[in-house]
């Protein structure tokens, strides 16, 4: 690990250069250690592919004090904090799927072949940012990674499921962007009046389910309603 003063009020821990998996399951688990750990004058935690950036008090602490008691920590198990699923409802027809069809020709494949690959495995959580709620998900099949967009568009609709390179994700909110977009849940996936307000964390998973368009006006209006109960697996 290395430390980096960033301001009078910020510390940030740098564990490696890389994204993989098993990095960011070690940023994970410093969070949850020092979350359940003594140390005083801790304002936030925000975890990155490969970072831990902690905001502090500095009225309560200073860089070398907390740099010295992270330092003494013994990391917690990930045994103790099992992962969830979230099983995110997908509807990939128009005219929610804006890209779809450009990316099935990018790639010599036809629509529903995206479709399944997409489909086919949870993706790991390895940050929230851009926005709340936004998820960035490691583990896309190489086989339909695609650049962004050349030309971002001015407003991607909440709910929109995007590709970016080799990373899927989810627009909570509407938002400019230039990911290609394949579909739409229905799900409000950021929601200040709920609790919580996002359902995932960084460290879970996403699963996303492919639906029809009367099961997307379904439980849209089941979301609308306050009845909707979202499916997850722990694991």
């Amino acid at each position: 690990m290395e430390f980096v003063n960033i301001n009078e009020n910020c510390l940030s821990i740098v564990f490696d250069e890389r994204i993989n998996p098993e990095i960011n399951a070690q940023v994970i688990q410093m969070k949850s250690t020092i979350q359940n750990s003594d140390i005083v004058g801790i304002n936030e935690l925000v975890i990155s592919y490969n970072t831990l950036v902690i905001y502090f008090d500095d009225t309560k602490t200073n860089h070398t004090a907390l740099t010295e008691a992270v330092q003494k920590l013994e990391l917690i198990s990930d045994d103790k904090y099992p992962a969830t699923t979230y099983i995110i409802p997908v509807c990939y027809d128009a005219p929610f799927n804006l890209d779809l069809e450009e990316m099935a020709t990018r790639h010599n494949k036809s629509t529903d072949e995206i479709i399944q690959i997409h489909t086919s495995k949870p993706y790991l959580i390895y940050m929230l940012g851009f926005m709340p709620g936004f998820p960035f998900l490691g583990g896309l099949d190489e086989s339909i990674a695609t650049p962004r967009k050349s030309s971002p568009r001015k407003e991607i609709p909440a709910g929109s499921v995007g590709i970016a390179n080799a990373q899927t994700g989810i627009y909570p909110l509407a938002s400019p962007g230039g990911w290609n977009i394949i579909g739409r849940t229905p799900l409000r996936l950021f929601d200040p009046n709920r609790n919580p307000e996002v359902y995932y964390e960084a460290g879970d998973y996403i699963k996303f389910k492919r639906i029809s368009k009367d099961e997307y006006d379904t439980i849209e209006q089941s979301v609308n309603n306050g009845t909707y109960v979202i499916e997850t697996e722990v694991h």
